[in-house]
């Protein structure tokens, strides 16, 4: 019995690639995405990966600058509702952008993100909510956040079995 429950929460682990990234949307003025860009790298985001010389400056364009910023505030944000949305200039993707150059890692998720907290009072990690500007919502039509809750649930379910065996 305790083989076939450790094999399901197995395939629970392996049948969910929880590979999200958040992309500013093609078509969207320059302006408009480094407004982005400058909320994202003042906020919580890690660019200097897209700084001259970083390993994630070149192709150096807005568009390229400003997929680097909001997925990296996505990824230091724990991917959380209405994080990825900039006020409409960024949305989720389960691909990286294409234009990716060699030795440029776009973080996937929020373990592979080096999260760096600011410590707020009493030494508690805190983070800034979604984007100041704009509309942020609490679903993401992307179906994300309700996979991200099953699969959480599944694991809870699954550490409780196992807890009580």
């Amino acid at each position: 019995m305790r083989l076939l429950l450790g094999l399901l929460f197995l395939l629970a682990l392996t049948s969910y690639s929880s590979a999200t990234y958040c992309l500013c949307r093609d078509g969207v003025g320059e302006k408009a995405l480094q407004t982005s860009i400058d909320y994202a790298c003042g906020a919580l985001a890690d660019c200097n990966p897209i700084h001259e010389k970083g390993p994630c400056y070149q192709p150096n364009d807005v568009k390229s600058h400003c997929d680097w910023a909001v997925n990296s505030y996505f990824q230091r944000a724990g991917q959380l509702a209405g994080s990825c949305n900039f006020s409409g200039t960024a949305t989720t993707s389960p691909n990286p952008p294409s234009t990716v150059v060699t030795g440029c890692i776009y973080p996937s998720s929020p373990g592979n993100a080096g999260t760096t907290p600011t410590t707020g009072a009493l030494g508690t990690p805190t983070f800034p909510g979604p984007p100041a500007f704009g509309p942020t919502g609490v679903f993401d039509p992307s179906g994300n956040d309700a996979l991200s809750l099953f699969t959480s649930l599944a694991l809870t379910l699954g550490f409780s079995v196992f807890a009580f065996l």
